[in-house]
């Protein structure tokens, strides 16, 4: 058995693959940060516009809520973020199940995927997305507070 497979216990070990956690690790930061600004909004010295859209069509654009969704989330009032953005929520929890499922394989030293497989989840996985945004946008329509 060559080295790089033992452990330093001599027992057998799988080769790990840390490309693996690179694009969930990415985003798994990326969620982190935006979680710790949005702890700290209200002190901060700007401030975005307000919703062009929602002024001139009176309803709310796709990302209308989203951040007070994400205060909400920071301070651990799930119920008031999921009422003010669903996917927005959502978003953040993937994010989370996506790095930790990362980590388990990276752990189990599963082998990457091919580009192939990638890029058939790529394209589930964008259409699933678009779905969620759009339901979503529909809720906030009727029920944005």
């Amino acid at each position: 058995m060559s080295d790089s497979v033992r452990s330093h216990s001599g027992s057998r070990s799988a080769l790990r693959h840390p490309e693996i956690l690179i694009a969930p690790g990415i985003t798994f930061v990326a969620v982190l940060l935006l979680l710790g600004v949005a702890r700290v909004y209200d002190r901060l010295p700007v401030r975005p516009p307000d919703c062009t859209f929602r002024e001139r069509l009176s309803i709310p654009c796709a990302g209308c809520g989203g951040t007070r969704s994400m205060k909400a989330l920071s301070r651990g009032n799930i119920t008031a973020a999921i009422r003010f953005h669903p996917a927005a929520v959502l978003g953040v929890f993937a994010a989370f199940l996506w790095f930790g499922r990362s980590l388990f394989r990276y752990r189990r030293g599963e082998e990457p995927r091919s580009p192939q497989q990638v890029n058939c989840d790529l394209l589930r996985g964008v259409i699933v997305v678009l779905s969620i945004v759009f339901l979503n946008w529909i809720y906030l329509i009727f029920f944005l507070p």
